[in-house]
C-alpha cells in the first residue's frame, strides 16, 4: 500500500468515528445542545457516513491502481 491509499483509509476512518460520536451525543448521552438541534446532528452524521464510504471506495481504487 502506498501513502495515498493510507490517507484515504485514514480519512474514511476519521469521518466514520466522527459520525458515530455525533450519533452517540444525540441518542445515547442526550447532550442538550445535540437534542435541541432537532435533526441537524443526525443529518450531518449521515452525510459524514456517506463521505466515509466514498473515501473508503477511493482508498480501494487507489490500492488497486
Amino acid at each position: 500500500m502506498d501513502a495515498q491509499t493510507l490517507v484515504w483509509f485514514g480519512i474514511s476512518g476519521g469521518a466514520a468515528v466522527f459520525a458515530v460520536s455525533l450519533l452517540v451525543q444525540r441518542y445515547v448521552k442526550r447532550v442538550p445542545r445535540a437534542v435541541e438541534s432537532r435533526g441537524s446532528f443526525t443529518l450531518f452524521a449521515i452525510l459524514m457516513l456517506c463521505f466515509a464510504a466514498g473515501a473508503f471506495i477511493a482508498g480501494l481504487i487507489a490500492a488497486n491502481a
